[in-house]
């Protein structure tokens, strides 16, 4: 029961990011164009690909049992991560020198899946 609870969390801020990620992809859009656009993605991209990392982490950290992983998949799945966390980076880091805001709305977009869920956490208390 309780780990049903924790997925359909992490499921509800996942989503709610992915909703940020939308609005603030027009809004990037609209004020700053391509270049505004690609800041918010890579950077949103890198948050993304950090949380479910740290999800995993976690999730692995704190199984009771030790399982048996193929350690040629883990290595590979964490080199390309690497790769794609790099590449993201990279290109983040060229897009900040000309538009900050879209890097920052893209480091965000966690934090306001993470804010949708306190909500809904608050309004599920008052109607229950």
């Amino acid at each position: 029961m309780e780990a049903d609870d924790g997925r359909a969390v992490i499921r509800r801020i996942r989503r709610t990011a992915v909703a940020a990620y939308a609005v603030f992809a027009v809004f990037s859009w609209i004020w700053a164009g391509f270049r505004g656009f690609l800041g918010l993605t890579c950077s949103a991209a890198v948050t993304m690909i950090c949380f479910l990392w740290l999800e995993e982490i976690a999730e692995a950290l704190l199984q009771p049992a030790a399982h048996s992983r193929n350690a040629r998949r883990l290595t590979l799945r964490a080199m390309s991560r690497f790769v794609l966390l790099g590449v993201a980076l990279l290109v983040t880091i060229t897009v900040a020198r000309f538009n900050a805001v879209s890097v920052l709305l893209g480091f965000s977009i966690i934090v306001v899946g993470i804010m949708g869920e306190a909500l809904y956490s608050m309004y599920r208390s008052f109607t229950t």
